[in-house]
């Protein structure tokens, strides 16, 4: 997230950096490398995203700088996500089906313009290598 998918381990990284400064060819593609973390799925990338946005819209992280205070977290907004569950899964008890109906439609109307903004600005295509 903030401008960056998984990243190769650093000392994997470093590794391979060794390795071709020995090489007088050009490195050939690393196509699995070590990663630090696992790929997010775009599901859970657009659930975090709109987390962030208070469910109105998706919004994206600020790209944190040396020395900002964490303001928001990725991680923090899994708690909110189980909330906005929770509080659909009230309203479906509480509330008519029609009623209920209408509100689900209601915030998918609103929700879509930020839905297909995020679609166009991020890549959302797997990458061939």
């Amino acid at each position: 997230m903030s401008g960056a998918g998984a990243r190769p381990e650093a000392i994997y990284t470093w590794d391979k950096i060794k390795d071709g400064m020995q090489q007088t060819s050009d490195a050939a593609i690393d196509q699995n490398p070590v990663m630090g973390a696992k790929d997010l799925s775009w599901f859970r990338f657009l659930l975090i995203m709109t987390a962030h946005g208070w469910f109105i819209r998706p919004k994206a992280f600020p790209l944190k700088r040396d020395g900002d205070k964490e303001r928001v977290s990725p991680t923090a907004m899994m708690p909110r996500v189980y909330a906005f569950i929770a509080f659909w899964a009230v309203l479906l008890a509480l509330l008519p089906i029609n009623w209920f109906g209408i509100a689900v439609l209601a915030w998918f109307v609103a929700y879509t313009p930020g839905l297909i903004e995020i679609h166009r600005q991020f890549q959302n295509e797997p990458d061939p290598y």
